[in-house]
């Protein structure tokens, strides 16, 4: 009962955080969907994506551009939102949940 009420005051507070990146189709996706659903929420391929591996779960970042661009612009960190996902699923979106996790994890941040 109690990892529901975490997860659902997670998810909440995720739609919250995106409101305030600009970037509407972040509050479309849900946590759990498969790549391939968050890539078709968001309507494009990402600009960008890394992969780590740590603590036997392979995390996979993909940046969209929040504007229209082709896949050679160059975009600043900032102007991009990151969905997150381990082993092909998305565990959550925005720079805020991303530097969180990121820091608990170890893995290094691009500047903003």
């Amino acid at each position: 009962m109690r990892a529901r009420m975490l997860t659902a005051t997670a998810a909440i507070a995720s739609i919250l955080v995106l409101a305030a990146c600009g970037d509407a189709r972040l509050g479309k996706l849900s946590l759990g969907i498969s790549k391939d659903s968050a890539t078709a929420i968001m309507g494009e391929p990402p600009q960008s994506e890394s992969g780590y591996l740590t603590a036997g779960k392979l995390w996979n970042v993909e940046f969209y551009s929040r504007t229209s661009a082709g896949p050679k612009d160059s975009i600043p960190w900032g102007k991009m939102s990151p969905i997150i996902l381990i082993n092909g699923k998305v565990v959550g979106w925005g720079w805020h949940w991303w530097r969180g996790e990121a820091a608990k994890q170890h893995i290094p941040m691009p500047e903003k």
